[in-house]
This record gives C-alpha cells, sequence and structure tokens, in this order.
C-alpha cells in the first residue's frame, strides 16, 4: 500500500512534537490512510479517543496493588470493555480493506491471545499520540 504525503506528513510531525516515535509506523500509516481515503475520519477520532482512554485506563492498572475492592474490579471491567471497543472500531475501519492488509492486522491484533493484546497495546500508544497531537493542532483534521 503507498501513502499519501498527508499520512507521511502527520507521522512525521507527530513524532517531531512526541517524546517518542509512532512506533508501528505500518499499521498506524494503514488506518490513517484507509480512515482518511475513506471518509472514516469520524471513526478514526473514536478510534484515537478510545485509545487514549484505554491507554488511561491501563495506566491507572498498572499504579495500583491488584486486590478485590470493587474500584479495582470496575476498571478492570471498564478496561477489557474498552479494550473490545477499540479492536471492533480498527476492525470497522479496516472492513473493506484489502484481503492482505486485513489477514495482517488480523493475526497482529485481532485474537484474543496474549501476544496480540500486548501488540493491541503498543498501537493504542501509537494512536494516543496521535489523539495528543490532534488535541494540540485540530486543525490538522
Amino acid at each position: 500500500m503507498k501513502f499519501s504525503e498527508a499520512t507521511n506528513n502527520l507521522i512525521d510531525d507527530i513524532n517531531s512534537e512526541s517524546a517518542i516515535p509512532v512506533k508501528n509506523l505500518y499499521e498506524f500509516s494503514v488506518i490513517t490512510e484507509i480512515a482518511f481515503s475513506k471518509d472514516r475520519i469520524s471513526e478514526f477520532k473514536d478510534l484515537i479517543f478510545t485509545a487514549k482512554y484505554v491507554k488511561g485506563l491501563k495506566s491507572v492498572l498498572s499504579n495500583r496493588i491488584v486486590n478485590a475492592d470493587d474500584f479495582t474490579e470496575k476498571i478492570f471491567d471498564e478496561f477489557n470493555s474498552s479494550l473490545r471497543k477499540f479492536i471492533d472500531l480498527l476492525k470497522n475501519i479496516l472492513n473493506d480493506s484489502d484481503e492482505k492488509i486485513f489477514k495482517h492486522f488480523n493475526e497482529k491484533y485481532f485474537q484474543l491471545d496474549h501476544e496480540c493484546i500486548v501488540n493491541s497495546l503498543e498501537l493504542i500508544d501509537d494512536l494516543s499520540l496521535c489523539k495528543e497531537y490532534l488535541n494540540r493542532n485540530p486543525e490538522r483534521l
């Protein structure tokens, strides 16, 4: 898949303004390219918002001692639900993409095994960078 100048510029801008660069360049580029070329900006906004939310929940959970209190359990349930929502939104954006692309995402992100969850959390970090960048630069959308 060839990426547009707009997609490449967005990634360059995010990388230049962030302390950490986008790690999953290919996947981030595919998502961005499809969202913008297929007029799925609204879905893209939902995806990056959900990514930022999941990242925040992950941070809350990682800073807590795991115990049986109701708060931790509710946050964990919300984390799981939001992670599933993230994957569903991503599937929806990629739904009519090239079969090879969808297969790649399916194998790397959509299975509910440990490796795919780790991969999804890394992609969530990348998309959270995008959300933070777009919060500072809303004219870019």
